[in-house]
């Protein structure tokens, strides 16, 4: 003989779903810690420390959860610790990673040498080669053609240069 269970309509999944959310869920560590650790893998997939600003906010919230704060105090928590990571971390963060790595471009320029190819006045600008491309190069002092110059600084299109010892 075979039994026929009563048939019961299930949980449709945003109902099962709103059962999990629930603060006492979401304000326990392990969400923080898990909310920490997925902002650290983004972070490093964009490098721009935006994202992990906000990891001093989840860590702070997780410490105070583990300590058994409710629900406001966790999130002024996370509210303060986002703030210091954007207010104070961020800036020395970004400060420190654009202070290492090469000049490229036209800031890769600065410093290097080039040759005057039309006499440069204080009055006139001139020109100057630099690695194989023709620029217009000002000067501070009066420069003849053939005389190796320094690039100071790069302005637009014209170069700031003065003669070398």
């Amino acid at each position: 003989m075979v039994s026929i269970l009563p048939i019961t309509e299930s949980k449709g999944f945003f109902e099962q779903l709103f059962e999990f959310i629930q603060p006492e869920t979401l304000m326990c560590w392990e969400f923080w810690v898990v909310a920490s650790a997925i902002l650290v893998v983004a972070e490093f997939l964009t490098m721009g420390f935006l994202l992990g600003a906000f990891v001093p906010g989840t860590l702070l919230s997780a410490t105070l959860a583990a300590f058994g704060v409710g629900m406001n105090g966790q999130l002024w928590g996370f509210i303060f610790g986002t703030m210091v990571g954007l207010v104070i971390l961020r800036p020395i963060i970004v400060r420190h990673a654009k202070g290492r790595g090469t000049p490229s471009n036209v800031d890769a320029l600065v410093g290097g040498s080039a040759m005057v190819t039309e006499p440069i006045t204080p009055s006139n600008s001139g020109r100057v080669k630099i690695r194989g491309e023709e620029w217009r190069a000002v000067a501070d002092s009066e420069i003849q053609v053939g005389v190796s110059v320094t690039v100071v600084r790069i302005d637009g299109n014209s170069v700031h240069v003065q003669a070398q010892n």
